[in-house]
């Protein structure tokens, strides 16, 4: 390559995102800063097909009160989404939640219940909480007892998350508390979402431990050691006995639970997660953006490069990131390689909505003493489960006033949103006694948006990645492959422009 003029090594690279939700901004964004620290010139596009960006990141404000009508949270055990608002200067935006409510609920015959102290998604860290919740019977709470007696699975195939916690726990324990979590969460059916591509961590658990409920114990009995191992180091900071602490080279690890720990498992931004997605629209080079425009075919072309083709036009580009929900990524790339589309529709998708009500607090009869519930399928409500946005973080509703918002899974799609509205208002009547009429109630639908990982999905995931290899130049990104959440997004993103900017020019 030395040989090569100078005025070649400088060309400026012109590559492409398709998609400007989470995933594609967080794509555009890395490529920007890889072309900076590199020195390596970049001509980038982002092409988007709806009028906006942000994807379902989007969050208004009315009346005082701040709704995100998308996802709310970001999980801060996963680092992604806070190293880079970290990036981009936004440390001081970030919120923890109000720990004087953390707890939640779970339904049961038409009560709200607190969750066990110590349940963590599908088991539980402490046995006196899981004994004395009505939310199982005496026979369902000795089956999940049974847990530390049961041989461990010898197979590593996959299961599904609801194979996997009746096995274990039982199917009590399973329907009326980890099925809701789960389905709260995905908005799907746990007994056809994978476990190891969902919760890989409790099949190693059980590896480990031969018993979910002594991993859960071994957990919380070193959770408490570190915290107190922090306490003493602390302490003796400040009696001044700890001079030069962190220049160790300990410091980025611990740093990293820290901020885990001083937000709780949940942050957010002061101003709602559009926060974020708008700094990273701001970054992004003048006449970058264009909005408008939903491509229809990426194909490969002579010399190597992409042509990108729309209703209205083309552009030919040295690298693209492919950054849309599984199917339309299928039906972009079908021209380029069938086998590859093919793989890219096995993904399946189901569809979520979410209902926020402005309230009166004198309006509702519960005192919302929690971040909120959730409703298992048995319960047969319209609703999943319900967050007090007011509750779990500061600033959300003004004074004397309540912000609920309820989320909808499949069933939602054949209601009209006046039909969505009243069963929302009757199964909070029934659960919270909501009375008279909301201030005001914002419907958002996400038809097709949540992808649901089936048995295999990491298995279909690794055929595409290798099916993509042959490839360089075109790299995919979103929720579709190794996560959900908002911090997966931008890890996805990122990993996806980084495999651009690695591939040869």
């Amino acid at each position: 390559g030395a040989s090569r003029p100078a005025g070649r090594l400088m060309a400026a690279r012109r590559l492409a995102v398709v998609g400007g939700g989470i995933s594609g901004l967080a794509a555009a964004h890395r490529l920007l800063e890889l072309s900076r620290e590199r020195g390596a010139p970049v001509d980038l596009t982002l092409l988007e097909a709806s009028s906006r960006l942000g994807g379902v990141i989007q969050t208004t404000s009315r009346d005082g009160f701040l709704v995100d009508a998308g996802p709310d949270s970001l999980i801060t055990e996963k680092p992604w989404a806070l190293d880079l608002i970290a990036r981009l200067g936004l440390q001081e935006h970030v919120i923890g939640t109000q720990d004087q409510h953390r707890r939640s609920f779970v339904a049961r015959r038409g009560r709200l219940h607190p969750t066990p102290d110590g349940f963590h998604l599908l088991a539980p860290s402490r046995l006196l909480p899981l004994v004395a919740t009505p939310l199982i019977s005496p026979a369902g709470k000795l089956r999940v007892g049974l847990d530390l007696i049961l041989p461990r699975r010898r197979s590593g195939a996959d299961e599904t998350l609801g194979q996997f916690v009746t096995r274990r726990l039982g199917r009590e324990a399973y329907a009326g508390l980890a099925q809701p979590m789960i389905s709260a969460i995905y908005g799907g059916d746990p007994m056809e979402l994978s476990l190891l591509a969902t919760f890989p961590r409790f099949r190693r658990l059980e590896e480990e431990h031969g018993s979910l409920l002594r991993a859960m114990w071994a957990g919380m009995r070193e959770q408490r050691r570190q915290a107190a191992r922090r306490a003493a180091e602390a302490e003796a900071a400040d009696n001044g006995s700890a001079p030069g602490q962190g220049g160790n080279g300990a410091g980025s690890g611990d740093g990293q639970r820290a901020s885990g720990a001083r937000y709780g498992l949940f942050a957010s931004l002061d101003g709602g997660l559009q926060v974020l997605t708008e700094a990273l629209t701001r970054r992004l080079p003048a006449g970058a953006v264009r909005t408008g425009v939903a491509v229809e075919r990426v194909q490969r072309v002579a010399g190597g490069r992409w042509r990108l083709d729309w209703d209205s036009g083309q552009e030919e580009v040295d690298g693209v990131v492919v950054a849309l929900p599984a199917p339309r990524a299928a039906e972009v790339l079908r021209a380029q390689d069938e086998d590859l589309s093919r793989r890219l529709g096995f993904i399946r998708y189901g569809s979520s909505a979410t209902v926020s009500l402005a309230c009166r607090e004198a309006d509702v009869a519960h005192a919302l003493d929690g971040f909120g519930f959730v409703v298992p399928a048995r319960e047969g409500m319209s609703l999943l489960g319900c967050t007090f946005v007011h509750r779990k973080y500061a600033g959300r509703a003004p004074a004397g006033h309540v912000l609920l918002r309820a989320f909808h899974g499949d069933r939602s799609r054949p209601l009209g949103n006046a039909d969505l509205v009243e069963a929302t208002l009757r199964d909070l009547e029934s659960l919270v006694g909501l009375r008279g009429v909301p201030l005001f109630t914002q419907v958002v639908r996400y038809p097709d948006a949540m992808p649901q990982y089936g048995l295999g999905h990491l298995d279909l995931v690794a055929e595409i990645e290798e099916r993509l290899a042959a490839y360089p130049g075109l790299a995919l990104a979103g929720n579709a492959y190794r996560g959900v959440g908002v911090p997966d997004c931008v890890r996805s993103g990122e990993a996806a422009a980084e495999a651009l900017m690695a591939a040869p020019a």
